[in-house]
Parts: structure tokens; C-alpha cells; sequence
């Protein structure tokens, strides 16, 4: 059965306010959202799952992160550590400290895990930091992931452009980035946001839109001054809670069964997303048929070709099949850019009545970020 990941994880949610302190030493608040034994406020921490990944979550211009709770909530119910910053809510916010407060979200988590006299010592995957956001904080997820090494994806709703521009910091993303928006929306329209920023970064990168989505339709209610579109806002939540926790589970977690929700048939085939997407990986060809009149060890030629900007390593991966079938190598040479590594399918064709046949799923996965891959399939027909 295929999971569900608009649906509630495992896990109860707590939350708590915390004082997360800037390298100059002012303060501002956070909530922090949390795997617990029991929800609510302030309600007992659950570390059966521990250590959890972290998210930091960016609120939308004047809105406070309670417009967002149901997704900070969701996340936490997947055991995810979800804190979102209550700075940047001025008339006049400044974008770039904006986005430095979302990483000192993440700075705090990394103390937090290695004082022993913190609640959340040994609890926190430091080295599985994500970062997401709406509106404005969505634009000020790319600006964080620009600048810090620690993040390793971004997945943002309805982004704005932001000052410094979101726009021109797109390439300087180089971890997978997922810019989930609406087709309706009309406060950060698609064309002169998230299209611009898609067109300016590098894959891996996806553009979800939700068909009939609106921008505040990513917020738990709406205030004075927002749109409205033809999405019923659950239907609408619902979509982005299953794109965000497939994307998270499958780079922070390497869950590679998430994989289909986030480039695969499931999320291409639903009729209320629109995705346009680049892996930067081909496996060429994505589908043979090797045909022999005897058993004996039947070897088909791919290609791992690499169309990102940076030197890749794959984990050829091969599943599905009931003959014993190798790749050989198992795991390709470094690839440079625009270059290409053979790989070899050997399937070993048994003694038995034909005609009979074997199929075998082929995945190249990304080493750089364990989650990015191509997929072909190899047949082999006993005749």
C-alpha cells in the first residue's frame, strides 16, 4: 500500500516557545514544534524516534507562524523538529536578517543537541537541516540555502521575491529545492516568483503548482488583503502537506518510497498538480529487451548521464526482479558534468521451459544528496 504523507504521522505534537540568540547577542523568539507523547503546549518530549530532523520554517509577511500551524503540526507528527521564527513580523522587515534568523533557528537546534543540560541532547540529526517558508519566508528559504552549507534541501510555498533578491540567489542553491505554488495565486504571482526562481537555479529543482491554488490558501486562515482562488483551502493543504513530507522523507531521511510523490507517476498523474521538474540525471536507455534462445548470463548496456553541475557518483540500484540480475559496477566512477559512466545489467537467464521472461527495475541514484535518481527498466525474454 502506498503511504499516505498528507496523512498524520506516528507521533503526538508538542510546542514551546523558545529564545534563540543571535551571534551579537539579542534574542527573539521561535516555536518550536516536536514529537511528543501527548499535544499541546509545553507537553512532554517523545525521543522514541530520535535523533529527528529539523526544518526551519519561514512565516509569510505580518503573518505570525499560527497561520501556518497545521503544517508545522503535520511535520512534527513525521518526526520532524519544525521551528519557525516570530521575528520579521516589522511594517519594513529586513529580508536578509529574516533569513539569518531561519538559520539561527538551526544554529540554536545544533546547541541545543550538544548541552547536555538541554532537553534536546543527542536529539536533533544535525546533519539532516532543511528549510522551508511562505511568501516572503519562502523567499527567504533560497537566501538561507545560498548561504549555508548546513541546509540540505529547501521546500517553499508561493515564494516571493525578497531584498537582497531571492532571485539571483537561486543559483547559488546547491542542494535539491522544491518551489510548491499556486496557479491562481495573486499576491506573488507564478510568471515574476517561483517560475524566475525555478528558471535561475540548477537542478536538482523542482515547480509543483496546484492547480486552483491560491496564495493564502498555504495559511490556516486568511486576514484583510488576501486572494482566494477555486481550491478549497483543505484540498489545497492537504496537496502541500503530502509535497512537503514526501520531499523531506526522501532527502532528510532517504526514504527512497517518498521518491514517487516527489518526481515520479504519483504526483504526474494527480490531476491537481502541475509539475515541471530537472534531476540533472539520464539513465539512457530508460527501457531495453534482450532476447536469447538459451540460458546463459544476458547483459544489457545503459548509460548514467549527468546533467547537473556538479561531479556525481551513482549507486546503481536493481529491484523487482526474480532472475538473478547484477549491475556491474554497483556504483559508477565519479562523473564529471555533461559526462557519462557505462553501466552494465547482467541477468542470469535460468534452465527453464520457454518462453519466459524476467523484468528488473534500474535506479541510478545521486550519492551527492541520496534521494535524486533515474529510472529505466531492463527486460530479458528466454525464447
Amino acid at each position: 500500500m502506498q503511504t499516505d504523507y498528507a496523512a498524520p504521522g506516528a507521533y503526538r505534537v508538542g510546542r514551546r516557545r523558545v529564545t534563540v540568540r543571535r551571534p551579537n547577542n539579542t534574542t527573539f523568539t521561535a516555536q518550536l514544534y516536536y514529537p511528543a507523547t501527548a499535544t499541546g503546549d509545553n507537553t512532554p518530549y517523545d525521543g522514541s524516534g530520535a535523533p529527528y530532523p529539523a526544518v526551519s520554517f519561514g512565516h509569510g509577511f505580518l503573518q505570525p507562524p499560527e497561520r501556518y500551524r497545521s503544517i508545522l503540526e503535520h511535520l512534527a507528527t513525521w518526526g520532524y523538529l519544525a521551528i519557525a521564527t516570530e521575528s520579521g513580523l516589522e511594517l519594513f522587515p529586513n529580508h536578509r536578517a529574516y533569513s539569518e534568523d531561519m538559520r539561527y533557528c538551526l544554529t540554536y537546534l545544533e546547541a541545543q543537541n550538544a548541552d547536555p543540560a538541554s532537553w534536546l541532547f543527542g536529539q536533533v540529526a544535525t546533519a539532516q537541516f532543511g528549510v522551508s517558508g511562505h511568501s516572503m519566508g519562502g523567499g527567504a528559504s533560497i537566501l538561507a540555502a545560498a548561504a549555508d552549507a548546513r541546509i540540505k534541501v529547501v521546500a517553499n510555498l508561493a515564494a516571493a521575491e525578497t531584498n537582497p533578491s531571492a532571485i539571483q540567489a537561486s543559483p547559488n542553491v546547491t542542494v535539491p529545492h522544491s518551489l510548491i505554488s499556486g496557479s491562481a495565486d495573486t499576491i506573488t504571482p507564478l510568471s515574476s516568483n517561483g517560475l524566475r526562481m525555478y528558471t535561475a537555479g540548477f537542478a536538482p529543482k523542482l515547480l509543483p503548482v496546484i492547480q486552483g491554488g491560491w496564495h493564502c490558501g498555504f495559511q490556516d486562515t486568511s486576514i484583510f488583503g488576501c486572494d482566494s482562488g477555486s481550491l478549497p483551502r483543505a484540498t489545497q493543504l492537504q496537496l502541500t502537506r503530502r509535497l512537503l513530507t514526501a520531499f523531506f522523507e526522501l532527502y532528510l531521511r532517504g526514504d527512497l518510497a517518498a521518491w514517487d510523490w516527489v518526481w515520479g507517476d504519483a504526483v504526474r498523474k494527480d490531476p491537481l498538480i502541475q509539475l515541471t521538474a530537472e534531476s540533472g540525471i539520464l539513465l539512457e536507455p530508460d527501457y531495453t529487451i534482450r532476447y536469447t534462445p538459451t540460458p546463459r548470463v544476458l547483459v544489457h548496456r545503459l548509460f548514467v548521464r549527468n546533467k547537473s553541475r556538479y561531479p556525481q557518483q551513482y549507486a546503481i540500484l536493481v529491484s523487482g526482479n526474480q532472475w538473478r540480475t547484477e549491475a556491474r559496477p554497483a556504483t559508477t566512477p565519479i562523473v564529471a558534468p555533461n559526462g557519462s559512466a557505462l553501466v552494465e545489467i547482467a541477468v542470469f537467464v535460468p534452465r527453464t521451459r520457454p518462453p519466459a521472461h524476467d523484468v528488473a527495475t534500474i535506479r541510478a541514484l545521486s550519492l551527492r544528496d541520496g534521494g535524486t535518481l533515474a529510472v529505466g527498466t531492463v527486460r530479458t525474454v528466454l525464447r
